[in-house]
């Protein structure tokens, strides 16, 4: 038995959620199975039903476990989206600004561009195209920023590698408000430029093409933030 003497009512909680957390990331505990009742993991841990009821809303938050009124708690299935959201929520909310913001970009969709040219299937690439020309067609700002974004989510896609748009989705609250600063100061017309070099590259499967003309998209995109800033 786990005894917590001499502990807070956090560092309890915090031992509780550590040692279930342990074991379902472990795989001891597997989808959809039922964990012990709060009577017992309070006996487990040497800790009040109260710890327990605390520990297994933390454990919810992280998506971890399903918590019913009058039910034993049950492990959760994976849920990429739920850990997409949580991310991008908690981004949204953190003092970063738009330029820190960039830095990401450059490393990740630099490497995003370089796979979307050697992976990238004729319907895909397509796509693309289609995305420049309902951003050259696109009336309002929202509109305009939609179909940029648009643009990127496909390249991630086409770099057929599932990490890559879950990561640029937990970007996307941050990166749309970046590109409401430099549409409405620029236009689109150097982004419109931007993407029809990158999607270039991709035609000819050229990754190092493809790298640079992305990077140079996001050099541009700077040198519209800094001005902002003059």
């Amino acid at each position: 038995m786990i005894r917590s003497t001499g502990m807070g009512t956090t560092h309890k909680v915090d031992e509780v959620v550590g040692g279930l957390r342990g074991q379902i990331l472990a795989g001891q505990l597997v989808p959809d199975d039922l964990l012990p009742s709060e009577g017992k993991l309070g006996e487990s841990y040497g800790v009040s039903r109260t710890v327990v009821r605390e520990a297994m809303q933390t454990l919810r938050a992280q998506g971890l476990v399903e918590v019913s009124r009058g039910r034993r708690a049950r492990v959760r299935r994976a849920d990429p989206q739920h850990m997409v959201d949580s991310l991008g929520a908690f981004l949204e909310r953190s003092d970063h600004t738009s330029m820190q913001l960039l830095e990401v970009r450059r490393e990740l969709e630099a490497g995003i561009a370089a796979l979307a040219a050697q992976r990238a299937t004729p319907p895909q690439i397509n796509a693309m195209k289609m995305a420049i020309q309902q951003q050259r067609g696109a009336g309002s700002l929202e509109e305009q920023i939609d179909a940029d974004i648009h643009f990127h989510n496909l390249l991630a896609k086409a770099a057929a590698n599932p990490v890559f748009e879950m990561l640029l989705t937990t970007l996307a609250g941050s990166m749309r408000r970046s590109r409401r600063t430099t549409i409405s100061r620029v236009g689109t017309q150097r982004a419109i430029a931007g993407h029809l070099e990158i999607l270039d590259s991709i035609r000819q499967a050229d990754s190092e093409a493809a790298r640079e003309a992305m990077l140079k998209h996001l050099a541009m995109a700077e040198e519209d933030l800094q001005a902002e800033h003059e």
